[in-house]
């Protein structure tokens, strides 16, 4: 009998709750941009204009913008040329790292979700993500020098008060 009354009791207040919260969300469509009230028209908003793509400089078009991340002031096309390849010889470089630390990592995933653990294979796998990730920041600091000694002085300067990425502790 108690438990009947606790569970009409409680029936009601899951009820009445849902009362206040229809109550409260019919008052919020009366604010301006919340259609809702007779007669009020509905004002959809602007789609999203996509941003034009950037297209990374070329020897076939010396009008496309430098980089990115080297938007320094007075950069000539000489430097611009020079920042393009090292970063495009850069890249090469990195990308069978990441792609080995991707493998690794998946590695490692399946390791860790198989019965039994085998612990000795865990740690294997853990040095050489290590190996990989101390010679990609070796090879990104590298770079980083490589890049600063294409700039003048007055650009350096700037270059150095950016911060850098590869300093950023990973999560």
């Amino acid at each position: 009998m108690k438990a009947t009354r606790k569970i009409a009791q409680g029936i009601a207040m899951i009820i009445l709750l849902a009362m206040m919260t229809s109550a409260v969300y019919a008052q919020n469509q009366g604010r301006p941009g919340h259609p809702g009230k007779i007669n009020q028209e509905f004002k959809a908003p602007a789609p999203p204009v996509p941003p034009a793509p950037l297209e990374p400089p070329s020897f076939d078009n010396p009008g496309a913008p430098a980089l990115p991340q080297l938007d320094l002031p007075g950069l000539t096309e000489d430097q611009k040329d020079k920042i393009f390849k090292s970063d495009m010889e850069h890249m090469k470089m990195m990308t069978p790292l990441h792609n080995q630390i991707s493998e690794k990592k998946a590695r490692l995933q399946t390791l860790l979700t198989t019965m039994p653990f085998d612990v000795k294979a865990a740690d294997q796998i853990a040095e050489e993500l290590g190996k990989i990730g101390t010679s990609i920041l070796k090879e990104t600091i590298k770079h980083d020098q490589e890049l600063r000694t294409l700039l003048t002085p007055q650009q350096q300067v700037l270059f150095d008060a950016r911060p850098k990425p590869f300093l950023r502790r990973e999560r």
